[in-house]
């Protein structure tokens, strides 16, 4: 559920906290770690957090509170339920009990493979099931109160147009699900090709951040191309239907 009302993300706090100071840590927080000579500075707090934790477990730990924090922060400010960001904040917890837990619970790489590749297929079949069996929840998620004016686009769709125009919707869905199938093979490809270490190994947590920037970049091109192409044939779609035009219908 989302509130009309909700600010919009700001995309510079959520790159920073999601994606540039995780990164940062998780390539560098191993050596920080190990630069630390004063005992006074590490203290005894450290001590027996290493009890618990190797150092490299540590590393992603802290690591994880700033995506964590974030989301939490973000709701608060935002008061924003989405599918997205739930989502999303399952992939982070995953990631992070895979690497923080990994080590001690004897998990190897191939999780963390197989994470990143099975949750946007699961996503996207997901979709695909409400598609089939919830036809009304899949159309609101594309034909939403956010992007678009829902009651004048009905209003202006003749009962004679109404299967045709849910087709549309439908055809937008499809596009949206085909963009989870091809973020879920090239996730698993760059996760076996870059993240070679098991969990507990100071360069599992860099070849996590290396992982967490390329795919970033490699899911976003691809699957923007795939999104934007089927928003563009439901804009169209409503513009033929309708005879309004885009500026009369869309919320910008």
């Amino acid at each position: 559920m989302t509130s009309k009302n909700s600010k919009p993300e700001s995309p510079i706090y959520s790159l920073l906290f999601n994606i540039f100071i995780p990164v940062l840590i998780l390539k560098n927080g191993y050596k920080w770690l190990n630069s630390v000579k004063d005992e006074s500075i590490v203290g005894n707090l450290t001590k027996e957090i290493l009890i618990y934790f190797d150092k490299s477990s540590l590393v992603f730990a802290i690591a994880l509170i700033f995506p964590v924090g974030y989301f939490i922060f973000d709701f608060i400010r935002r008061k924003n339920i989405n599918v997205v960001s739930i989502l999303g904040f399952v992939n982070i917890l995953l990631t992070g009990g895979i690497g923080v837990f990994g080590a001690n619970l004897g998990l190897s790489k191939n999780w963390f493979i197989l994470k990143e590749g099975l949750l946007p297929l699961i996503i996207g079949f997901s979709l695909l099931i409400l598609s089939i069996y919830k036809k009304e929840y899949f159309n609101n998620i594309f034909l939403n109160e956010m992007m678009f004016n829902k009651d004048k686009i009905n209003h202006y769709v003749s009962d004679s147009l109404k299967n045709e125009f849910h087709g549309i919707i439908k055809v937008t869905g499809y596009y949206f699900i085909s963009g989870f199938f091809v973020s879920s093979v090239i996730q698993f490809i760059l996760a076996s090709m870059i993240v070679v270490s098991n969990p507990g190994d100071p360069s599992f947590n860099e070849e996590v951040s290396t992982m967490t920037w390329v795919s970033y970049i490699a899911v976003l091109v691809p699957t923007m191309i795939i999104l934007t192409k089927g928003f563009l044939g439901l804009i169209s779609g409503i513009e033929r239907l309708t005879g309004l035009k885009k500026e009369e219908f869309l919320r910008m």
